[in-house]
């Protein structure tokens, strides 16, 4: 199984969105996946100039030549999609949206109804690479995500198969810096590396799994005090 893993983090390896991502892929790799992690901010990606030219005159093709060629034909290899990315104002990234746009090439331009809803369908007749999406954000509570779980629910056509959400992000970066911090949060790094394993095995996260994972290991009065605090 070939997992692709988008970072769209202007941070890249040092932003929080991968303290939260490299547990998930260990749990992946342990259960027999091919990973492989791209991280946008080191991708040359121009804006999809809406010309639609990618339906028209070169069907697939985008009148853009950047990395965005390249990484197409990675999506068109995977099975499982991870999108990562921190939550800038209740929705991804500049660098992960861009991604999100130019992937229109890979759509035919007809539109056609399936079951109550209409879509453009898939342009290359391979069944959709399945779903993960996962994110953080500085404030407490998971309704912050909820624009962005949306989103994915619908560009994904029902193949979302997971959600990995952690609020109170702000302190995933200086866990490796307090060892009260380093023996609060193992529950939560081992159920991500389960989770990556169950998403292999199983194409979903268990509840209990979940359940570790959306938990406020901090109550949110201390965090915000503590966030407030630190600016």
């Amino acid at each position: 199984m070939k997992i692709l893993a988008i970072n769209g983090s202007p941070r890249g390896e040092k932003g929080n969105t991968e303290v939260i991502l490299k547990p998930f892929l260990k749990g992946c790799e342990e259960a027999g996946s091919e990973i492989e992690i791209v991280y946008l901010k080191d991708k040359n990606i121009k804006h999809c100039s809406g010309c639609f030219t990618c339906w028209t005159k070169t069907p697939g093709k985008c009148i853009h030549k950047d990395d965005m060629e390249e990484l197409l034909k990675k999506v068109l290899e995977a099975d499982i999609i991870v999108y990562a990315t921190p939550l800038y104002y209740f929705t991804v990234t500049g660098i992960m949206k861009d991604f999100m746009d130019r992937m229109l090439p890979l759509n035919n331009r007809e539109i056609v109804k399936k079951g109550e809803n209409y879509t453009h369908p898939k342009r290359f007749g391979k069944s959709p690479a399945k779903s993960v999406l996962i994110s953080n954000c500085g404030f407490p509570g998971q309704y912050n995500f909820s624009g962005l779980v949306e989103t994915f629910k619908v560009m994904t056509k029902g193949n979302l198969v997971a959600s990995i959400l952690c609020a109170q992000g702000g302190i995933l970066g200086g866990i490796n810096d307090s060892d009260m911090l380093k023996k609060l949060y193992v529950p939560f790094f081992k159920a991500l590396a389960n989770a990556g394993k169950e998403v292999v095995n199983c194409g979903y996260i268990k509840a209990e799994t979940q359940a570790i994972i959306d938990k406020d290991f901090i109550s949110p009065e201390m965090y915000t005090k503590n966030a407030n605090m630190s600016w």
